[in-house]
């Protein structure tokens, strides 16, 4: 159909005001599990430091009736430490950008939201990818070690081969040796590739509810010899080590010490604008890495 001779139509328009909503849309993922579901403790110095102990191995106990007691060596405790690491996150704004009326309020606070966010980020990488700590020195950041370095004792390769696909029998392996050190296995992180591996599994059985028409085709809870395990996909384990996965006990073994707890900070100002900052110090603890696992050398696509 024509449009009739003058229509005058929006295309000619040039007061038409913006339709610009106010609702700011982020799309990266954000779960911090292992910040979330770890517990908090004061650190006091740059090296935080705790102690471990273990019981002797059962073994034949008997005696003689009427015998005297002889004392036996007492096995002393070993000191573990940590280094606290500095993260943080900056940015900056002009004082023109401040004044204007800015859709979806004003950049201070939706930066602050955003840079708080990907601080929380970081810190989740840390406590979870980080294979090695350092000490630090006049240049040179210091870095916490995280649960991929702290957990060694149960190391499963499968064969040992790089790109090893994941199976049943590598991760009920992994679940023994960990149940056998004394732990009690309650939580998997896994990416998302391996994450359908063991959705696969041939033991899995698919369940088809008729009157929703809803497949069941994913794993998790995993049942196991050992007990009943959650399996949850991790972002940086679908990442930076996709090829890992790792298998958590008790989450009391694990604890967030801070050195200085997430704190926002205006910076002095030096121009027409502000500096803003977000900034924290800490480390992780881990009580006892035996009682955990994890399985690398896994293919990851």
């Amino acid at each position: 159909m024509a449009i009739p001779t003058n229509t005058f139509t929006t295309y000619e328009a040039i007061g038409i005001r913006e339709d610009l909503t106010d609702i700011v849309t982020t799309i990266s993922p954000v779960d911090t599990w292992v910040t979330s579901n770890t517990g908090n403790k004061r650190s006091t110095n740059r090296y935080h430091e705790w102690q471990r102990d273990a019981l002797a191995a059962a073994a034949v106990n008997k005696v003689i009736e009427g015998d005297s007691a002889t004392a036996t060596a007492v096995t002393p405790r070993s000191r573990e430490g940590n280094y606290n690491q500095i993260l943080r996150k900056t940015w900056q704004i002009s004082d023109t950008d401040m004044a204007v009326n800015t859709a979806g309020g004003s950049e201070d606070s939706q930066q602050l939201t955003k840079h708080l966010a990907e601080l929380a980020r970081d810190i989740e990488y840390a406590l979870v990818i980080n294979a090695t700590s350092a000490s630090g020195a006049s240049g040179t950041a210091r870095q916490m070690k995280g649960m991929l370095g702290w957990i060694s004792t149960n190391n499963e390769t499968g064969a040992g081969t790089a790109n090893e696909a994941l199976t049943e029998t590598m991760l009920n392996d992994a679940l023994s040796d960990i149940w056998a050190a004394g732990g009690k296995p309650s939580n998997i992180l896994v990416g998302g590739f391996n994450k359908r591996k063991i959705s696969n599994f041939s033991t899995n059985t698919r369940n088809v509810a008729a009157t929703a028409k809803e497949l069941t085709a994913a794993v998790d809870i995993y049942e196991s010899d050992f007990g009943r395990i959650a399996v949850r996909l991790h972002h940086q384990l679908n990442t930076t080590a996709a090829g890992t996965l790792i298998i958590l006990g008790e989450m009391s073994h694990w604890n967030k010490a801070w050195l200085r707890p997430v704190k926002r900070e205006v910076l002095a100002r030096d121009s027409a604008s502000t500096k803003y900052m977000v900034e924290a110090e800490l480390t992780l603890e881990s009580l006892s890495e035996a009682g955990h696992g994890k399985i690398t050398l896994l293919t990851s696509a």
